[in-house]
């Protein structure tokens, strides 16, 4: 399939009658539309000049011109295109290593990612993070000393040749989010971008990512070394304590949807649907638009795809931390319940595993059943609550009559009843 016919799903029909009215949506469907006609040409093979353009690509063709668009079918606007700083309001910073476009946008603790205040991040208690994740260094972890981070690139590979054209950077000055987003205006920016994000993460003590364990610290890594900023253990990004969102959220909702990806949890856990969105896999397409013809309108519509990233993160990663509290929580859904105790078992948190299957609603599926109260009997017998270990292997048994072991082991159990054993922690 062509990449013209892949995004007109996303553009509506054309309305050439009279343009449309001023509006949020009105504006999108620009973008869409100027990213469709310029699809066809980003297609095919880049010239020398395309690869490596130098300042004048982007004094080229201030215009949009008709014959342009011609192939794709669409009314197109005569006359002069939106500059940048109108289609992703921001600034030239300076840096030791050249300048680069850097666009800021602010949110207040109040203000609702779907259904969730993104200052519900900051109330949150991240004790338990470390037993979840089996990282000490996120004992102490508090948002506020934290970089969310996430990055569009030219390709879903790692390596060398992969580079990062759009960094989202967010974080807390007081209670409000501050999000940067550095774009690379051209290839020999790229070193000036670097030097703004490696700033930014010798800043904060904590990183957090969205699967940025496998992918975006790699490229970003990578790029730096290239450049010489830093040495590889200098850079070595992983190595620093670092939140992944993706790693949690499987461990919590394991089994309850599809998947989870990022737009997946957003749906079902933040209620925060995107409307129109860029699609991300169209991303460096529109790049190197930009690259070849300085037409800015579909960077305003990555940037935007962007922005909802690290915005969910940050709105995630409150949720995720009061939803894995290893607490009594009669309103927690079994399921939930179920990924919990197994990771709190296998962490050797065993009393959390015991509170967070406490009180849960019992699971109608009964091999989840025998599955949760295995879970009990082995938390049980480490912390010593024999009595608790004894009322597991009891239904158990009444569950699973043609399991021999399970009878001897409520025998055992039954005995220790007179006989009590030190806990094991």
């Amino acid at each position: 399939m062509r990449l013209g016919d892949k995004l007109a799903r996303f553009v509506p029909p054309p309305v050439v009658e009279a343009p449309p009215p001023p509006s949020s949506v009105a504006a999108i469907v620009s973008e869409l539309r100027a990213a469709l006609a310029l699809m066809e040409r980003a297609s095919e093979p880049l010239s020398p000049r395309a690869r490596m353009p130098g300042r004048g690509a982007r004094e080229h063709a201030r215009g949009f011109r008709s014959h342009e668009a011609a192939g794709a079918g669409l009314p197109v606007e005569i006359g002069p295109a939106p500059t940048l700083a109108e289609a992703l309001p921001g600034r030239a910073v300076k840096t030791s290593c050249g300048s680069t476009w850097v666009a800021t946008t602010f949110h207040e603790p109040a203000e609702r990612h779907g259904d969730i205040p993104l200052g519900r991040a900051l109330g949150a208690d991240y004790r338990h993070l470390e037993r979840m994740t089996g990282d000490a260094r996120l004992t102490d972890f508090d948002p506020r000393e934290a970089l969310f981070l996430d990055i569009e690139a030219t390709g879903l590979e790692h390596g060398s040749g992969t580079i990062a054209f759009l960094i989202g950077l967010g974080y807390f000055e007081g209670d409000t989010v501050r999000l940067e987003q550095v774009l690379l205006r051209d290839h020999d920016e790229e070193a000036a971008l670097l030097e703004i994000v490696w700033d930014r993460v010798k800043r904060f003590r904590y990183l957090v990512s969205f699967n940025g364990k496998s992918f975006d610290l790699s490229v970003l890594q990578n790029r730096m070394v290239m450049h010489r900023m830093c040495s590889k253990e200098e850079s070595e990004l992983k190595l620093r304590p670092h939140l992944d969102l993706l790693h949690v959220s499987r461990s919590v909702y394991k089994g309850l949807w599809q998947d989870v990806r990022l737009q997946t949890l957003e749906a079902h856990v933040l209620g925060f649907v995107r409307t129109d969105d860029m699609p991300g896999s169209l991303a460096p397409t529109c790049w190197f638009a930009w690259l070849r013809d300085a037409e800015p309108r579909p960077l305003a519509g990555i940037a935007r795809h962007n922005r909802h990233d690290v915005l969910s993160m940050i709105a995630l990663a409150g949720v995720l931390a009061h939803e894995a509290e290893p607490r009594v929580d009669a309103g927690r859904r079994s399921q939930v319940a179920l990924n919990l105790a197994a990771l709190y078992v296998r962490r050797k948190g065993n009393h959390e595993a015991l509170n967070v299957l406490t009180d849960t609603p019992p699971l109608t599926d009964p091999a989840q059943r025998v599955a949760m109260l295995e879970l009990v009997v082995k938390a049980a017998r480490r912390v010593g609550d024999v009595q608790r270990m004894v009322t597991a292997l009891e239904e158990l048994v009444a569950l699973a009559p043609e399991r021999p072991e399970l009878v001897r082991a409520l025998a055992r159990a039954q005995r220790k009843q007179t006989t009590p054993v030190a806990a094991r922690g």
